[in-house]
């Protein structure tokens, strides 16, 4: 299953696949509720998974289906290439990650390492696991964010200040203040703009 929101891509990837890979049957999907929806009535073999995308990105859907369905595997195909990231694909389950600017004999080794070994990692992965073991995860920022605290930074991308953010979710200032405060500590940011940067960087909030 190719799932992308960018209905070229995704068909340029099929007729690419098709060629190196005989047999094959695909699925698309062109973000993560259609791609679970498919998950629901077919049996997915692999899944080549984008980031950024609407309704359910890239790492939801990679924790849902691994969740759920957890033969199927997923190679993450992004342009994204923060630490971070990586490290936190890999904590949920990815079976493999790749830069959509790799080259296509290594994107098909990749899928037939993965469906035959289990995993794929390339020497980028292997270079940023090795950094996090030597560095320590806390040098690197911390994606585990709640669909509160997204909300929250949302909110915050606006302009809104935490008083605004406040009447508008219905909560505390002093909630607020503390999912602010959650939200730096997890990014190690120490502002707004860092804040923010880390969460375009890594795919997770679109500009």
């Amino acid at each position: 299953m190719i799932v992308d929101d960018h209905t070229i891509f995704r068909k340029s990837l099929v007729r690419l696949l098709s060629i190196f890979i005989k047999n094959l049957h695909f699925y698309e999907a062109a973000n993560g509720v259609e791609a679970m929806e498919v998950l629901q009535h077919h049996r997915i073999d692999l899944a080549l998974v984008d980031i950024q995308m609407p309704k359910m990105n890239g790492i939801d859907f990679l924790r849902h289906a691994k969740e759920g369905y957890p033969t199927t595997r997923v190679i993450i195909l992004t342009q994204f290439d923060e630490p971070s990231l990586i490290v936190h694909l890999i904590k949920l389950g990815a079976d493999g990650f790749l830069l959509k600017e790799c080259d296509p004999e290594e994107l098909v080794l990749a899928i037939r390492q993965v469906m035959n070994e289990g995993q794929y990692y390339n020497k980028l992965v292997a270079d940023t696991l090795d950094y996090s073991l030597s560095k320590g995860t806390k040098s690197l920022a911390n994606l585990n964010i709640t669909p509160r605290e997204y909300q929250l930074a949302e909110l915050l991308k606006d302009g809104l200040s935490s008083k605004e953010i406040a009447a508008s979710l219905g909560l505390t200032l002093a909630t607020v203040e503390s999912y602010r405060k959650s939200l730096m500590e997890k990014t190690n940011s120490t502002n707004l703009a860092e804040l923010l940067k880390i969460l375009y960087n890594t795919g997770i909030m679109g500009k």
